[in-house]
């Protein structure tokens, strides 16, 4: 580096500095030793809710206005300084309200698509693509990948739904048969109405399950080899449920419990400490915090017993989950990895990562037996954390299945031209 460099960024790093410590904590006032705080909602029809104007120095008598309900299908948290910071404020301020985010994508003619349904079918394209990408790499023809994709997603779909009704039967099959039928299907009111469409409970479990055997029918009918199609199928899967977790963020669903929890049906932290905690303490972004301001009743009272921040378990889930994820497509390049030990390791990652996650959740699925009350997900992931050690066992020791590096391209990133030659 030369000289002339080298002085240009030490002289570039000395304005930077001087500049930014020089305009630090400078207030803004009218020039006059007066400031301005107004509270302003760009939704009103008048946005500019209240106006006060106070003395440098001197204490500010700042009342905040009524609280806001101006945004459609969303509700008020809080404003944008906290009223405990108000005697803070010495310079010209605008304070907003937080909204909770809508969880409508788009409307078209009074029907919206939810970020739920957006989110789900955005984690299968990815896993899909992704899938598509890979399968090649292992010999296993494209079609065939498609072909199974095309019905074994709607049929998981329908299993995910169905596991969820087994463990919500009372809430869906109730009175005459073909309601209860009806609302099982996703027509919440009972009734063949297309607005009421919508299959807002879906459980992850009973989509892999249903998955995995479709997987064993699909592959031995088109004699494809099961291993190569469940290590694919476990790298997508792990990817999609990272991105159907956030349908849960928009619709404040699946989340834990209040942050600094309850002593005696109170919270034991105030909001503005419930809130610091989860951005900074934890470093979650503000967006996701904000929208786990949950009011009460809105998830039932079971669910939310009071007003405050909840734990974005559906995040810490997501991250875990591209974690797994990262980790698989790593495995990949390994050349000890044999075919079947990525499903292996899913179960057994996604197992542990969900039985974290259920310890929080406040809307468990259960069920009873022998008079214990037992989390649904926790047995299930139990049982797949045992089914994927003994089916890596299995694979590595008894099968002594196909390993990575012998499939030409596997390993080196590389595109298979044919049955040719691998070429860059």
């Amino acid at each position: 580096m030369t000289k002339l460099l080298k002085y240009t960024i030490a002289l570039l790093s000395l304005f930077l500095t001087f500049y930014l410590v020089g305009c630090e904590n400078e207030p803004i006032t009218n020039g006059d030793g007066t400031f301005t705080v107004e509270f302003y909602d760009k939704y009103a029809d008048t946005p500019l809710l209240k106006s006060i104007t106070c003395t440098v120095g001197e204490p500010c008598d700042i009342v905040p206005p009524a609280e806001p309900n101006n945004k459609e299908n969303t509700y008020f948290t809080r404003w944008s300084v906290w009223e405990d910071d108000f005697d803070e404020i010495q310079s010209n301020t605008t304070i907003t309200p937080i909204y909770t985010l809508d969880n409508r994508l788009v409307t078209i003619g009074g029907r919206s698509v939810v970020f739920y349904s957006f989110f789900i079918m955005l984690g299968i394209m990815t896993a899909l693509f992704l899938g598509l990408r890979e399968i090649k790499r292992t010999g296993v023809d494209q079609d065939d990948l498609i072909d199974g994709f095309l019905w074994i997603v709607p049929v998981s779909i329908l299993g995910a739904r169905l596991w969820y009704v087994v463990f919500e039967w009372d809430n869906f099959v109730y009175g005459e048969f073909f309601p209860s039928l009806l609302r099982v299907l996703g027509f919440s009111t009972g009734r063949l109405d297309f607005s009421s469409f919508g299959l807002s409970g879906l459980a992850i479990h009973g989509a892999f399950f249903v998955a995995f055997i479709c997987v064993l029918l699909f592959t031995k009918k088109r004699k494809m080899n099961l291993w190569k199609v469940l290590d694919v199928m476990a790298v997508g899967f792990i990817l999609a449920q990272a991105f159907g977790r956030w349908g849960n963020f928009f619709n404040q669903e699946a989340h834990g419990g209040l942050v600094g929890g309850m002593t005696n049906g109170v919270a034991n932290l105030s909001l503005q400490d419930q809130f610091n905690f989860l951005r900074y303490s934890i470093g979650i972004p503000e967006f996701i915090v904000n929208n786990m301001y949950i009011a009460e009743g809105t998830g039932g009272y079971l669910v939310t017993p009071v007003t405050g921040y909840y734990h974005p378990t559906f995040f810490y889930e997501s991250m875990l989950n591209l974690v797994g994820f990262a980790v698989m497509l790593v495995l990949r390049r390994v050349k000890t990895i044999r075919f079947g030990e990525l499903i292996a390791l899913y179960l057994v990652w996604y197992g542990g990562v969900r039985i974290f996650i259920e310890t929080m959740r406040t809307d468990p699925l259960v069920f009873e037996f022998l008079g214990i009350t037992f989390k649904s997900a926790i047995v299930t992931s139990v049982l797949m954390i045992l089914g994927g050690i003994l089916l890596s066992l299995f694979i590595r020791f008894k099968l002594k299945g196909e390993k990575y590096e012998t499939v030409p391209g596997c390993i080196e990133f590389n595109k298979i031209n044919d049955n040719k030659e691998v070429v860059e």
